[in-house]
């Protein structure tokens, strides 16, 4: 199987495929914001893997594909956690968009969404390997159980939402915001636009993520096959 059939096929990337699908069709008068996990990597079994691991071969072959199923005609913004695996799949974003002759206006890292201040110990003795508890974690984060000792839940999403939806609304009309981050920041945008709870189902794998629609008056977010008109988050 090719590369792109692997695109068209593969179980985990059912979500990525319908956010690019989705972005595609949106109006060209309306601004679009992606926020992304990161492509296919390397399983994480210690706190410098967590920090270092890149993507594997795989992942830099379907971020590609992922830029070649967005649209191209928009002006586009691209950024992205410091971190390798995320770097390393919004370069393959971006060399595919250029490829379809796409205007790459920035390329930059975004430290709000590598994830919250202080975080380090708490995250690595809470989260299990892969993340694999991760909606549970955010979920003990939101209730309190961590703001002793790492950024507070309501502050780092405040700071996350001017980061994100804010700077998408003070941008011209009609541009394309990709945003490529890790599975604690994109399952604390969930956490917090959706006002419930996690559940294990809301995790997303690689390449999935959330749209925003962004238009005069109205803001409507796309997750896992559904548009929703939501509040200004």
């Amino acid at each position: 199987m090719d590369i792109a059939e692997k695109w068209d096929r593969v179980d985990w990337l059912e979500n990525a495929r319908g956010l690019a699908s989705w972005a595609d069709s949106m109006p060209p008068d309306n601004s679009i914001l992606l926020l992304v996990r990161h492509s296919h990597r390397v399983t994480l079994n210690t706190y410098d893997e967590m920090v270092n691991a890149g993507l594997t071969e795989l992942g830099k072959k379907l971020s590609f594909q992922f830029g070649q199923h967005i649209p191209s005609h928009r002006l586009t913004r691209i950024f992205f956690s410091f971190v390798s695996r995320c770097y390393e799949t919004a370069e393959e974003i971006r060399k595919a968009l250029i490829e379809r002759d796409a205007t790459i206006d920035e390329f930059e890292p975004l430290p709000t969404i590598v994830g919250p201040q202080n975080a380090k110990d708490i995250v690595w003795e809470n989260l299990e390997p892969d993340g694999k508890n991760v909606t549970e974690f955010v979920n003990w984060w939101a209730s309190g159980e961590f703001s002793d000792n790492m950024e507070p839940f309501d502050e780092y999403v405040q700071r996350l939402r001017e980061d994100t939806i804010e700077r998408i609304r003070d941008d011209s009309r009609g541009v394309l915001h990709i945003h490529v981050t890790h599975d604690l920041c994109l399952m604390s945008a969930k956490r917090a636009i959706l006002e419930r709870p996690l559940r294990k189902e809301d995790r997303e794998p690689y390449l999935g993520g959330v749209g925003f629609q962004v238009g005069e008056n109205d803001i409507y977010l796309y997750n896992q096959g559904n548009t929703t008109r939501i509040a200004d988050w």
